[in-house]
């Protein structure tokens, strides 16, 4: 009789390493690791906004009806907001001046949600820095995301 050595081993390492790439499949999936999950929370979203630069959008409340953003400039120089676009949707704001440190609150009205449902916004943000930049766009790498109040 032939005996056939290392084949329980070879089994045994290529079960192992299926279940393995099943392990992290599902974890992708259910967003353990940043980047391959599908959605992101609220606060993902929220520590992502606070943090963009030349502009962060510090605070946003969607109450069904309206969106409020608030705007901060994190810049040395004074920026005109041109426009922000809500999944594609510009506002058509009138240019605003948002002083070097300083914030301003944006609302938009075209915008529907029901109390306790979730939403999540693609939103691009069109400047111009004084002295420099026109009509620059910023365009958030993660959406915003909250819970319709």
């Amino acid at each position: 009789m032939i005996e056939k050595k290392g084949q329980g081993t070879t089994e045994y390492l290529i079960i192992l390493a299926v279940i393995i790439v099943v392990a992290l499949v599902v974890a992708g999936v259910m967003g353990w690791f940043p980047g391959l999950g599908t959605q992101i929370t609220e606060q993902q979203s929220r520590a992502y906004w606070q943090s963009t630069s030349p502009l962060a959008i510090t605070q946003w409340d969607n109450d069904g009806t309206n969106i409020d953003f608030i705007l901060r400039n994190q810049t040395t120089d004074k920026i005109q907001i041109d426009d922000i676009s809500v999944d594609g949707l510009a506002l058509g704001l009138a240019d605003v001046n948002i002083a070097v440190g300083g914030q301003t609150t944006f609302t938009d009205t075209d915008v529907t949600c029901t109390a306790g449902d979730v939403y999540q916004y693609d939103i691009v943000l069109t400047y111009t820095v004084q002295n420099g930049l026109v009509a620059a766009k910023q365009t958030g790498s993660k959406p915003l995301v909250g819970i319709c109040s």
